[in-house]
This record gives structure tokens, C-alpha cells and sequence, in this order.
């Protein structure tokens, strides 16, 4: 560890990690302290959905904007990824269905495809029959389905690994601890670490998820609180598989490398523990078993819980904070959507931090909005 970095980031997650990357390509020195030892990422619990075709949006379209945009960036961020790393992060660009097991659920996808097609977006709505051609696991119950063909997914555990390899490989250091204070100090930052050391930054970059706990000098907590979701995987049979992840009114269920199936996912609003309840697991299986009858059968291998950092209106906060002419940069707030908005956010903030017009507005996400 060096005593003096052009910019530390605070938070090892996907998005701090993805934020490293981008930056470091482009300053001299760059450190990122990680404390996923202490207090898990909501990366190392999540599916590594991208969809934002399923999403809830904000007023405006901002987030579905910033969303898409993300999306389109997934594939060559993907490959370039793995071809600097050699990591394999199990990236899938087979589509998303999302299912219908009753009239209203239909008649919600299909307001969900009309909003969609508004917007120029790659949806369509498929009957039961036509959903169980690309899916011969669902159930008979499947009466309508919509099919997102650009969503995707990743493995966020793999990703986040490789994002760590890359962020070494281009030369930022990685400090295994956690910030105890970062105190403003003639136009820089001091950063305290939880182990006793320290450092000096120009720039600081808040991406802490929904840790608790703020001591940043100058700069009011954003509302940022945690969403716990709680999910499981399971050993895939041949009457199970899926080629693509399916979203059900009551569970989504991705396939994955090595034939595991997660499922997730309950939320439960302001809850910081990390249990996990029999009845989550049992509602979550229950959900998936009436899109995917097979699953009823197939053996658990694990199950988990994270913690989602949620804002008031659903969208990161991203963007400087303070009033010094050093602000504190954050990227917070990401909630179920970390994964999917981690190359756009990056690219967008880290111009910003440089100094140049980022190609992706960030206005709407701007800390000040709440005041």
C-alpha cells in the first residue's frame, strides 16, 4: 500500500470493481478498498440477471434508459473481460422469458411488452404452447409468456473474480480492509483504515452498497437502505433444463454453468441480517415448481442471502457529493440492478471523474435529487 493514490474507491463490489477497471486504464495510481471479507457484496448473493425488460422504471424513462444502455455495452465489456483475464464468467445472451400462469399475470406482461415496444425494444408475447416450444420444462399451467431476446446473464460470482484479476493486472492496488473515516485535509482526502494504516487521496469514490455506517467528512448519508433477498441453487436433471432464464410470478430461475439452477428471490425492506429462513426457501420453491414441475425433484445445493442497497425511488445515486471543490464521488444505490448497470455506470462516472462529458446522461441520478 502506497501512502498517496489519485483516487481510492471505496467498496469491492461490482460496482467499485467495474469503476476500478475503467479508471485505471487512465491515472497513474488507483486503490480500491475491499471489506467483502467483513460485509458481503450484494454481487456475491445475486443471479447476474440483465433484464432490463422486466424492471420497473423511473419517471421519465431514465432508468430503463440508463438500463438499455448498459445492456448494449454487456457483450464487448463480456469479451474484452475474458480475453484480458482468460476467466470464464459463464455470460449468456440467450434471452429472458418471463410467464403468465393466469389472466392477470398475462395481462400485466402484456402491458409490460406494449411499454416496451414504445421504446423500440426487442419484446414479444408468446402464447403457452409457443413458450413451451423453447421451453419443453414449463408446465401446462404456462398460459402466456414474453420474450425478451437481448436480456442476459453472467455469473456475478465469476465476474466479480475477473474483475479483481483485471483491476490488478492494470496496476491499481487491492486493500483487503474496510474505511473507518475519510477526513478532508487541504484539498485531498485521508483515508483511515480499520486495521490502523492509511492513505491519501486525491479523489474518493463511495461504492459501499448498503453497508452501514458512513464516516465520510462533510458528505450526509444518502438514503440508501438494505433490501434483503434471500435465494438457492439446485443440481439440474434433464427434465429440469433450461436454455434460458425464466422469470414466474412467483420465483425466477437461472440456469447456469455446470448444471446449477438459482432461484431466487424474497425481498424483505430494512432487513441487515444475513439468515436465511426455511419459509423463504420454501416459498421460492414453491414459486419455481409451478413454472418448472421437475424442479421438485431436483437436490439443493446451497442457500444464501444478501443484502440489495435500495434508494427511495429505485435508482443509483451517482454522481459528486459535498460542497468542497474536492466533492466525494458516489455510486450507490444500484439495488437489484448492480450487476446489469456496472459497465454503463463505470463509464459514464469515471468520465466524469477525468474530468470529461460522459456519453450517458447521469442528471437523473444526481445525490442532490433527494434533497
Amino acid at each position: 500500500m502506497k501512502a498517496r493514490y489519485d483516487i481510492a474507491i471505496i467498496g469491492g463490489g461490482v460496482i467499485g470493481l467495474a469503476l476500478a477497471r475503467e479508471l485505471a486504464a487512465q491515472t497513474r495510481s488507483l486503490a480500491v478498498v475491499d471489506a467483502s471479507a467483513r460485509i458481503p457484496p450484494a454481487t456475491a448473493a445475486a443471479a447476474g440477471m440483465l433484464a432490463p425488460s422486466f424492471e420497473k422504471d423511473l419517471g421519465g424513462g431514465a432508468l430503463y434508459e440508463l438500463s438499455a444502455a448498459s445492456l448494449r455495452m454487456w457483450s464487448s465489456f463480456a469479451v474484452s473481460l475474458a480475453e484480458e483475464t482468460g476467466a470464464d464468467i459463464d455470460f449468456r445472451s440467450d434471452g429472458i422469458l418471463g410467464v403468465a400462469l393466469d389472466a392477470a399475470a398475462a395481462r400485466k406482461l402484456e402491458a409490460q411488452c406494449a411499454a416496451l415496444a414504445k421504446r423500440d425494444a426487442d419484446a414479444a408475447m408468446l402464447t403457452g404452447t409457443e413458450a413451451r416450444a423453447l421451453e419443453p420444462a414449463l408446465s401446462d399451467r404456462v398460459t402466456a409468456a414474453m420474450q425478451a431476446p437481448e436480456d442476459a446473464q453472467v455469473d456475478p460470482v465469476k465476474l466479480t473474480a475477473a474483475l479483481r484479476l483485471s483491476v490488478e493486472r492494470r496496476g491499481a492496488a487491492l486493500i483487503d480492509d474496510y474505511v473507518a473515516s475519510a477526513q478532508a485535509e487541504a484539498g485531498r482526502w485521508r483515508v483511515a483504515l480499520g486495521a490502523g494504516d492509511g492513505f491519501v487521496a486525491d479523489d474518493i469514490v463511495i461504492a459501499t452498497g448498503a453497508a452501514s455506517g458512513w464516516a465520510i467528512d462533510g458528505v450526509s448519508r444518502p438514503p440508501v437502505f438494505p433490501v434483503k433477498g434471500e435465494a438457492f441453487s439446485v443440481a439440474s436433471t434433464s427434465a429440469a433444463s433450461l436454455a434460458r432464464v425464466v422469470r414466474g410470478p412467483g420465483a425466477y430461475i437461472c440456469p447456469k454453468a455446470g448444471g446449477r439452477i438459482v432461484i431466487g428471490a424474497t425481498e424483505q425492506r430494512d432487513r441487515a441480517d444475513l439468515d436465511v429462513s426455511a419459509a423463504g426457501i420454501e416459498t421460492l420453491r414453491g414459486g419455481a415448481v409451478d413454472v418448472v414441475p421437475a424442479l421438485e425433484h431436483c437436490a439443493e445445493l446451497a442457500r444464501w442471502a444478501g443484502l440489495r442497497p435500495a434508494t427511495p425511488d429505485g435508482a443509483p445515486i451517482l454522481g459528486p457529493a459535498g460542497r468542497r471543490a474536492r466533492p466525494a464521488w458516489l455510486a450507490l444505490g444500484h439495488h437489484r440492478n448492480g450487476v446489469l448497470l456496472a459497465p454503463a455506470s463505470a463509464a459514464a462516472l469515471a468520465a466524469e471523474i477525468l474530468g470529461n462529458e460522459p456519453d450517458i446522461d447521469l442528471s437523473p441520478f444526481r445525490p442532490n435529487r433527494f434533497g
